[in-house]
């Protein structure tokens, strides 16, 4: 029971990380060389790497919460 609360944890700072980077995106946007909207704002600002950990965590946490509710017995 314990990790499913450290997966939730997990989840809910990745799905911070990306929901703070679509807002910024919105409030400020780029224009890298023709690109536009959420991928052009991570490459203008060469955040594309941080995007993608905050991706990779929020799914890490998905799947520990679901292997703790689902699979484990």
């Amino acid at each position: 029971m314990k990790k499913i609360f450290l997966g939730t944890f997990i989840s809910l700072l990745g799905f911070v990380g990306i929901l703070t980077f679509i807002i910024l995106s919105v409030i400020k946007p780029w224009d890298y060389n023709g690109i536009t909207g959420l991928y052009g704002f991570l490459l203008g600002t060469k955040n594309i790497f941080n995007f993608f950990l905050f991706l990779i965590m929020f799914i890490v946490g998905i799947g520990i919460c679901f292997y703790e509710a689902y699979i484990k017995k």
